[in-house]
């Protein structure tokens, strides 16, 4: 917790929680100012709705995930090494921190208020960078792709799938857990590498 804000840090990681446990239609001030033993009003200091709450909260795990992701790939130079790095820190950080990870994704737009434009540019740092680190690659001829923007959605699209079934505990029983997440990152990473023939 953060020693400028404790109360603030408390009342966001209560309300994560909560909306990984229980879902958006439970989430109400109330029980926020319940559990974190204060005043509802008290909440109303640093957050003036349920929504700008709501928008803290996946603002700040977009930042985490970008973080996590960019300490991890950006020291790798070498861009197939860093492509599978950008891959592999982000199923980590879906496991290792489940409810930031959630929250992401778990409320649908409709409901809650528009989330602002300027933070859904900010939102797109991590992705932006798998988007460059796919064109650095077919710059220098080691994938062949004609759309990185379009290929990188589908990866993260993939890696969503992935990070989902094991949270979600659907994984087919017969599979090893991690057998299944290190196969799925090889099978993204191996079906955009240039595949070079021998005649």
């Amino acid at each position: 917790m953060s020693e400028e804000n404790p109360l603030r840090d408390q009342i966001l990681d209560i309300s994560r929680h909560m909306l990984f446990e229980d879902g958006y239609t439970s989430l109400s001030m109330r029980k926020i100012a319940k559990q974190a033993n204060v005043s509802a009003t008290s909440i109303y200091l640093y957050f003036e709705n349920k929504d700008h709450l709501l928008h803290t909260l996946i603002e700040e795990s977009v930042e985490d995930l970008s973080l996590f992701i960019e300490s991890k790939a950006l020291p790798v130079t070498e861009n197939i090494e860093r492509f599978k790095k950008i891959i592999e820190s982000y199923v980590d950080f879906g496991l290792q921190y489940p409810e930031k990870y959630e929250i992401i994704y778990k409320v649908r737009p409709e409901s809650m208020a528009r989330y602002p434009k300027e933070k859904f540019r900010k939102a797109r740092r991590a992705y932006e960078l798998l988007v460059k680190t796919i064109e650095d690659s077919v710059s220098a001829g080691d994938m062949e792709v004609e759309k990185p923007l379009v290929a990188a959605y589908s990866i993260w699209a993939q890696l969503h799938g992935v990070v989902s079934v094991v949270l979600n505990k659907r994984l087919d029983s017969r599979i090893d857990q991690k057998q299944f997440i290190e196969d799925s990152i090889e099978h993204v990473v191996q079906g955009f590498l240039v595949r070079t023939t021998v005649s």
